[in-house]
């Protein structure tokens, strides 16, 4: 055998080495990537969660008019003029009718803040001089969730149009 045939069976496993070093690196990274992915779609999930839960205690509250006649009355569970109400407190006075059961939440910290009345404008069709005519109101509800264990929080504002009597807008 000649001298240049030995020299290359040399070089066919250092380039067999190199291949392997490069396709070592190439699934190395693709596991990082993945794990990446993986955190990344779980900070979602947790985040998702959190909103949803905020937006469903807003819906609850919303689902009755007694929650809005209670709160401009200062009765109900806002009689002792809190600023916000638990989830497990907003159950209990506002249920959805037919409900059974609380829904599980992932949240640990579920607050309803006490709707605010930005203004009142009189409602079209009745006379703005009548001390009954009714109001067109614009209410805003604040709701907040935060889960301690992945760190994810929320904030959301709801803005309602409900047309109530007029004085109900302070």
């Amino acid at each position: 055998m000649s001298r240049g045939l030995r020299a290359q069976r040399g070089m066919t496993l250092l380039i067999a080495l190199i291949m392997l070093i490069v396709m070592t690196m190439f699934v190395v990274s693709m596991v990082k990537i993945g794990n990446t992915n993986t955190t990344i779609v779980s900070n979602m999930r947790a985040q998702k969660s959190v909103d949803t839960e905020a937006q469903q205690q807003i819906e609850i509250a919303i689902n009755r008019y007694q929650f809005f006649s209670d709160v401009i009355g200062g009765a109900g569970g806002w009689a002792s003029a809190p600023t916000y109400l638990t989830a497990a407190q907003l159950w209990a006075t506002y249920a959805p009718p037919g409900a059974s059961t609380e829904t599980a939440t992932q949240s640990n910290d579920l607050r309803l803040y006490r709707p605010q009345c930005n203004y009142a404008a009189p409602a079209s069709g009745y006379s703005a001089l009548s001390g009954v005519a009714p109001q067109d109101t614009y209410w805003d509800i604040e709701a907040t969730a935060s889960d301690s264990t992945t760190g994810a929080s929320t904030e959301i504002h709801q803005g309602i149009w409900m047309r109530l009597p007029a004085g109900n807008c302070n």
